[in-house]
């Protein structure tokens, strides 16, 4: 028996389905209540002042926020709850090109096709295409950093590309490019849209709206205030207008009055003083003449006068008050807390997510989170190949504290030591510490300095392990240690240091330090994610590590040190690991202090891993 077909559904599933969006930030709503509908394969445009809430919305539907209240769908998936398989399916441009500039073009697109799940050959063809597709081959081997603004948003866009998204959010994609290649960007989204990709558009200029959407829906103050395509909001202000331009500014309540004599509406708001547009009550030249006598009647100059089709720009004024491109008064204050059910939704998202990152990994997800990581680790390290500052910092700053101890130093510091040791023995292990101590804020630093770049909002926005940022980070930092740990060996031995304890007590020395560096690294993981911007990390890094380093053992005994001061230095971290370096460098044998510098290095590790994934996590 054949069963009988069922007919064609004529109106396939939304692409994107909003009800109800709810999101605050302290006193302050962002979202009140947000209900849309995007159809797939089209363009929706987002229109509204800044700090109207489109952003926030975008940063909901891409899951790198979690609404308060509502719901919200891509392709029938809940953004909350089916947030990895969301991210499969689309692709994000913010507000700024979220590109390394440190990196090439090929090289960014190719380490955000290796994130996107692409092989390396996959990611390297895709990357060799788009690169044409976008006019960027010439300069594909550039640093992105040298790229005009044009280049880097084109750039930016591409590597949104890599895996053909079924969805793409454009926030405010051509904001600061001239007209050329805002035309640019312009012709990449018709191109995109006529392939089947869907667009969410969100935009401060009425003209790109007018261009490119098919849907446009006008949000203040985090409600949608209006919504239908460009001639049905063109239509909510009226047919025609009657735009007046006075030679005195002083005559414009006279002109008002008159030209509502003749049956016009009231005044748009937003106009210059000398300058009158009203909605006409009925078109043609009937209504030019009847003003002209009328104004002429009345004494009143007029250097213009004609009749005109509204624009976005009438809707946006009518609608808002304001020009699309001035602030908004700012989102109302919460009017009261949320109700016992959107706490308890709010509760039952944050605990389901924590169930679900408690489960063990399959063996697909274990490869994929090893892949990533191994992709952000290299990232992190041709950064630091091809930042000279790093480089002279690493290794010029370290060897500048052996040369002044050494020369400077020494022969004060030589009375305290025991018999028999050399100073610059005892100082290179202590050297060591310092050097790591002090490169691990540089962790914070560059972390901070993608948060601030939307680098890390990209990264969230994609199918990757999430945490394999921080370790990437933290292992490029290791990586990095140990280098400029041989580095300063080398420099050890020119300036008379030497390893009495025999090459595997020289390695066992490298590797506590090094260990130690590592943990250091996510304490300055987790300063980065807490404060607000790279200057304050780079303040809170010093201040934190300044102290621990030189109240330590690090330059002299602890010995030689005043009493109230000892005790912190004997029970300080920086001393136990500067001690067990130089007891393997000095002597053979295990150091009696290693049990208690591993377990301080593994303690940090078993605090600072988990905090840090924590707080990753809830920047959503």
């Amino acid at each position: 028996m054949v069963a009988s077909e069922m007919p064609a559904d004529p109106s396939p599933a939304p692409a994107v389905r909003v009800a109800g969006l709810v999101k605050r930030f302290g006193a302050t709503t962002a979202l009140a209540g947000v209900d849309l509908e995007v159809t797939q394969g089209t363009v929706f445009g987002l229109l509204g002042p800044n700090g109207a809430g489109k952003t926030t919305l975008v940063r909901v539907l891409a899951t790198l926020l979690e609404p308060d209240a509502g719901r919200a769908e891509v392709f029938g998936r809940d953004v909350v709850h089916e947030a990895p398989a969301v991210r499969e399916m689309l692709g994000l441009t913010g507000q700024f090109a979220a590109v390394d500039e440190i990196l090439s073009g090929r090289e960014n697109l190719h380490m955000f096709g290796r994130l996107f799940g692409l092989s390396s050959a996959e990611a390297e063809q895709r990357a060799d295409a788009l690169l044409q597709r976008f006019d960027l081959a010439d300069a594909a081997d550039r640093p992105a950093r040298t790229y005009s603004g044009g280049m880097r948003r084109r750039l930016d866009l591409a590597s949104s590309l890599l895996t053909r998204p079924r969805i793409l959010f454009l926030d405010e994609p051509t904001t600061g490019l001239d007209p050329r290649s805002r035309n640019e960007i312009w012709a990449i989204v018709r191109e995109l849209v006529g392939e089947g990709t869907t667009l969410l558009l969100t935009t401060q200029y009425l003209e790109e709206a007018d261009q490119l959407a098919d849907q446009i829906a006008v949000i203040d103050h985090g409600r949608v205030i209006a919504q239908g395509t460009g001639n049905e909001l063109k239509d909510r202000v009226g047919g025609q207008l009657l735009e007046v331009e006075l030679t005195s500014s002083a005559q414009r309540d006279r002109a008002q009055a008159v030209l509502a004599g003749v049956g016009c509406g009231d005044p748009a708001p937003g106009a210059r003083p000398d300058q009158l547009t009203l909605p006409a009550p009925r078109d043609g030249l009937e209504l030019i003449a009847d003003a002209a006598a009328q104004l002429r009647s009345a004494g009143i100059g007029v250097s213009d006068l004609g009749l005109r089709r509204p624009t976005l720009d009438d809707v946006f004024l009518q609608l808002t008050g304001l020009p699309p491109s001035e602030d908004g008064a700012g989102p109302p204050p919460v009017a009261s807390p949320p109700t016992t059910n959107t706490a308890l939704r709010s509760a039952a998202i944050r605990h389901g997510g924590l169930i679900l990152r408690l489960r063990p990994p399959s063996g697909r997800e274990l490869r994929s989170a090893v892949t990533d990581a191994w992709v952000v680790t290299a990232r992190n390290l041709r950064h630091f190949i091809r930042q000279p500052q790093l480089l002279i910092f690493s290794t010029i700053q370290p060897v500048m504290f052996v040369l002044l101890f050494v020369y400077v130093f020494g022969g004060a510091v030589r009375g305290s030591l025991p018999h028999g040791v050399k100073y610059v023995d005892f100082l290179l292990p202590g050297i060591f510490v310092q050097s790591v101590a002090f490169r691990a804020t540089q962790t914070a630093i560059g972390l901070a300095e993608d948060l601030e770049r939307g680098v890390v909002d990209r990264f969230r926005s994609m199918p990757m392990t999430r945490s394999a940022v921080l370790l990437g980070r933290t292992l490029a930092d290791l990586v990095r240690n140990v280098l400029i740990l041989g580095l300063m060996i080398v420099i050890g031995y020119l300036i008379g240091f030497r390893f009495h304890g025999g090459a595997p007590q020289a390695l066992a020395s490298v590797a506590v330090v090094a260990a130690f560096g590592f943990a250091l690294s996510w304490i300055f993981a987790f300063v980065a994610l807490t404060v607000r911007g790279a200057e304050a990390a780079q303040a809170a890094g010093f201040v934190a590590i300044f102290p621990l380093v030189f109240a330590s053992s690090v330059f002299v005994p602890v010995t030689s040190m005043p009493d109230w001061l000892r005790t912190f230095a004997e029970a300080s971290p920086v001393t136990l690991t500067a001690d067990v370096a130089r007891s393997y460098a000095l002597t053979h044998g295990i150091p009696s202090s290693l049990g208690e510098t591993a377990a301080w290095i593994g303690g940090l590790l078993v605090v600072f891993i988990p905090l840090c994934v924590w707080r990753y996590r809830r920047m959503s």
